[in-house]
């Protein structure tokens, strides 16, 4: 997605209750040589840093922080698990089941764009 031109911001919990949560995910990132532009840390108020941020686009597999960005108008994906409660989609939920699932929804959604920016 950072080759497509997106800029990529991590809004985490992790390290808020448990520090080395937040090492782990690091060490995992770096491992995997994933690279983002920013990182927020030990957030609870997710709402807050998007709207700071001018997000686009956020993905989240808590229901509740989905629930409150899609009711702030935050265009969220809810990546949910078969387990996890389900949201009822709007103009600013969509419930994805897979980082494949996100990737063609943001694929699709720049196509769009693009598609309706050449119409007069």
């Amino acid at each position: 997605m950072k080759e497509n031109g997106h800029k990529l911001i991590i809004i985490s919990s992790r390290g808020y209750d448990n520090v080395e949560m937040q090492k782990i995910a690091e060490e995992k990132l770096k491992k995997e040589n994933l690279k983002f532009d920013k990182y927020y840390w030990k957030v609870l108020d997710k709402l807050q840093i998007c709207l700071k941020e001018k997000i686009d686009l956020m993905i989240d597999d808590n229901y509740l922080i989905c629930k409150k960005l899609s009711d702030n108008f935050v265009n969220t994906l809810y990546l949910r698990d078969v387990k996890k409660q389900k949201l009822e989609e709007n103009k600013y939920l969509k419930e994805v089941n897979s980082w494949g699932e996100i990737y063609r929804y943001v694929y699709n959604s720049e196509k769009n764009k693009n598609n309706q920016g050449l119409k007069k």
